[in-house]
């Protein structure tokens, strides 16, 4: 190890592909939680049994802490015996209300918390941000503990290398890895090898999977996992017997989709218009993310049926 700092190995390690779920909604913007049910079985049936819940694909953060709990109560029934892990997600910009959401969530039977940096008032140093998050795991301290590395959407600017060598200095105990959300490929390699395999860094930018999985990668949390998580197993799949040819033109397939979500905005309410075209009508988006005008929708599916997606995906 590079800083002389040996991780305990975590025994809590997820497989494949985890899907960010979206927080379904009434036209009036209501939780919508009997759907979960028949999005449970979409997803297993698209071999997606991982779940990571009210994230920013979840619109976590536009949720009260109330309506967290009840969203997280909902996929943990609906999950049981169906889906092989729930993760919550359970950060805020307030203490207390995420040790509140982590302690229920351990009380509920999740099986695992995560949990981005504050956002506001943020962290003056990397130490500091570890003692925060040490904190809310203290409050959940049977299950393991995720750090959600996400730059782009936090502005904690830290490089997660950066990050482990403090952990090394301050440990948490049930810390077990790192949702990785960042396209930095030289931190997330210099990361692996830090870590030494003892925790597990998910990676978590769908159109760029394939180059982590030769990293070393064997996790991976994203939003079109939702929809076109059949994409994504297959290109996992090709690489693992071998067939790169195969497996590039799965993750070539994926960029496929995300390059027509870019080009709606690539927002929450854009992916949530991409799974009612795919999948399931999960209600819009919460203000003050836009919702897809139908003129938008009639262009996107235009979109998606020149790529062949309609096609591809339901093979």
């Amino acid at each position: 190890m590079e800083n002389g700092h040996q991780f305990p190995e975590s025994r809590f390690r997820l497989k494949g592909l985890v899907a960010a779920v979206f927080t379904p909604f009434t036209a009036n913007g209501d939780l919508n939680l009997p759907i979960i049910d028949s999005y449970v079985d979409q997803l297993v049936s698209d071999g997606v049994r991982n779940v990571f819940v009210c994230g920013t694909t979840g619109e976590g953060m536009s949720l009260t802490t109330e309506e967290r709990m009840k969203v997280t109560e909902k996929w943990i029934e609906s999950g049981k015996d169906k889906l092989d892990a729930v993760v919550v997600h359970v950060g805020s910009s307030n203490l207390r209300e995420s040790q509140k959401l982590a302690q229920h969530a351990q009380d509920v039977g999740a099986a695992a918390i995560a949990s981005i940096p504050p956002v506001f008032y943020k962290a003056a140093t990397i130490d500091h941000l570890v003692s925060f998050f040490k904190e809310i795991s203290e409050a959940a301290p049977k299950i393991p503990f995720y750090y959600y590395h996400n730059p782009g959407i936090t502005g904690v600017k830290y490089q997660l290398e950066e990050f482990l060598s403090a952990l090394g200095r301050n440990p948490v105990p049930s810390f077990c890895g790192v949702k990785f959300c960042s396209n930095d490929l030289y931190d997330y390699g210099r990361s692996m090898v830090l870590c030494n395999n003892h925790i597990q860094i998910m990676y978590a930018v769908d159109e760029q999977a394939l180059p982590s999985l030769t990293l070393g990668g064997d996790a991976f949390i994203g939003s079109t996992y939702n929809y076109a998580g059949r994409v994504s197993n297959r290109m996992i799949k090709f690489y693992n017997a071998g067939d790169m040819e195969g497996a590039k033109t799965e993750q070539f397939r994926n960029q496929a989709v995300v390059n027509v979500l870019m080009k709606y905005g690539g927002n929450v309410g854009t992916n949530k218009a991409m799974m009612r075209l795919a999948r399931l009508d999960l209600g819009p988006p919460r203000a003050p993310v836009h919702t897809p005008s139908q003129e938008e929708l009639k262009n996107m599916k235009q979109d998606l049926e020149s790529i062949g997606f309609f096609k591809w995906n339901n093979e």
